[in-house]
């Protein structure tokens, strides 16, 4: 296999393995608990040809593919062991066309940036809560964005991909054409058997009123807390977005909680609205919330920045991190109080967990939409287990595999963006109806008949 060969075929650079900066083009993830598996060769692209060479290249030296368009890479789904690692991270270009509220984006651009580009123009996209994450990796898996309940997942507003197959087209899916590719690139995540070099989006107004409610309440007072949150969210309009965490309290709010070992629940309510009378009216019913809260913060004015900036305060990056989500149609109380003694022993203090509640989403995604993405349910979340020190890693490993052990009989589905299939490699199938699992796996076998796409679980 003549290395040097692909790099004369291609702009971006190609590294390999016995090559010195492979080390850091390998460690470009937003996870440092990184697997320690390696490609033979890294294709660091910067255009879709370079795409289409690197699919060539493969295929004439039966190299396996995987691909990294960007994201927190919680397990580390695009490290595999050998083959060939084509790496997005240069694909970033953004065109807007306001009047026709469209967009067409390269992979790499990140939720933060893209809100930042749309602003201008009074436009919004159904981007996801964490600022850094990048498209490519949240759109594949359906994406669970701000102002959910009213957008819908992400993936929903995709009009077109265009994408390299593993016969190494460069080609586009829609509605109108190749239209399995276009149901399988909605959702299949790690799974898809294609290189997504460009979305085109359908945009919508952007939200010129946002106020957000928060407010904390002792563990003595979470069932009740979560109780209400629950059933308030029911009669709450689609424009409210509600999620009840576990999370450290505020260090002015440590003495308060010190019974509970330093821990609060903390539930925040966002109404996205176009006036300020809207958004009040919205978050209004919340003002038959329980007696005992140690602190609120009622209907507040902010913008998507300032959510940004606090999400990704909850998960900063560069930190050693598990995680796992479940979809449930259980009560979050139950839930909740489930793993409230557990969540007291985080051994570190960053590890939140969250639900967020989804009532129109209890019998699946919403619409039934024609996509790969087909699991969904009224409740979202789980434990975001974080820490710094790789000492540390067993004592987090250990709580994280305990919690979600406390909460797996509440589940009965998984969203794929946020699962671990390597701890448990039954979870990517619990992110699919049965018929859209079988279908995947159907057009995988007819579209990439070599195997030359690692898929869910080759290299691991």
């Amino acid at each position: 296999m003549e290395i040097s060969s692909l790099q004369v075929r291609t702009m971006g650079k190609v590294i390999a393995r016995n090559d010195g900066a492979f080390r850091a083009a390998w460690g470009t993830n937003w996870n440092q608990l990184r697997p320690e598996r390696f490609p033979d060769v890294i294709v660091q692209a910067v255009n879709d040809h370079d795409v289409v060479e690197a699919i060539k290249f493969a295929r004439e030296n039966r190299l396996k593919v995987a691909v990294r368009g960007g994201g927190h890479q919680w397990c580390g789904t695009s490290l595999r062991k050998g083959g060939m690692l084509i790496d997005l991270s240069r694909l970033s270009e953004v065109k807007i066309d306001a009047a026709g509220r469209t967009a067409a984006i390269q992979p790499y651009i990140s939720n933060r940036d893209m809100m930042k580009l749309l602003e201008p123009y009074d436009l919004a996209f159904p981007v996801g809560h964490c600022p850094q994450v990048k498209a490519s990796g949240y759109l594949l898996s359906g994406g669970i964005a701000w102002n959910g309940h009213h957008w819908g997942h992400a993936c929903l507003s995709v009009t077109a991909v265009e994408m390299v197959t593993a016969e190494g087209r460069l080609i586009t899916a829609s509605a109108e054409q190749n239209q399995e590719l276009f149901w399988a690139v909605r959702g299949a995540g790690a799974g898809m058997f294609a290189v997504a070099t460009r979305f085109h989006l359908k945009l919508y107004p952007r939200p010129r009123a946002i106020h957000g409610s928060t407010y904390y309440y002792p563990f003595s007072k979470l069932r009740e807390a979560a109780r209400w949150f629950s059933d308030a969210l029911e009669t709450m309009p689609d424009n409210v977005e509600m999620t009840i965490f576990l999370t450290t309290a505020p260090a002015d709010l440590a003495d308060e909680c010190r019974v509970d070992n330093g821990k609060v629940c903390m539930i925040t309510a966002t109404a996205f609205a176009d006036t300020k009378q809207e958004a009040m009216a919205a978050l209004k019913p919340l003002e038959g919330r329980p007696q005992g809260s140690v602190r609120e913060i009622i209907a507040q004015p902010t913008n998507f920045e300032e959510q940004f900036t606090l999400s990704g305060a909850m998960w900063p990056e560069f930190r050693r991190a598990k995680v796992e989500t479940l979809w449930s149609n259980s009560s979050p109380a139950d839930m909740l109080c489930a793993v409230a003694d557990h969540f007291k022993q985080t051994p570190d203090p960053t590890t939140v967990l969250l639900f967020a509640l989804y009532p129109r989403w209890a019998n699946g995604v919403p619409g039934n939409p024609d996509t790969a993405l087909s699991k969904a349910a009224r409740v979202y979340g789980g434990p975001w287990t974080m820490w710094e020190d790789a000492k540390d890693d067993a004592a987090n490993i250990g709580w994280h595999r305990e919690c979600c052990a406390l909460l797996k009989p509440f589940a009965c589905g998984r969203y794929l963006g946020e699962s671990d299939i390597l701890d448990d490699p039954s979870r990517a199938e619990e992110a699919f109806s049965p018929a859209s699992w079988k279908r995947l796996h159907e057009l995988k076998a007819k579209y990439d008949p070599e195997g030359l796409f690692h898929g869910f679980f080759g290299g691991l």
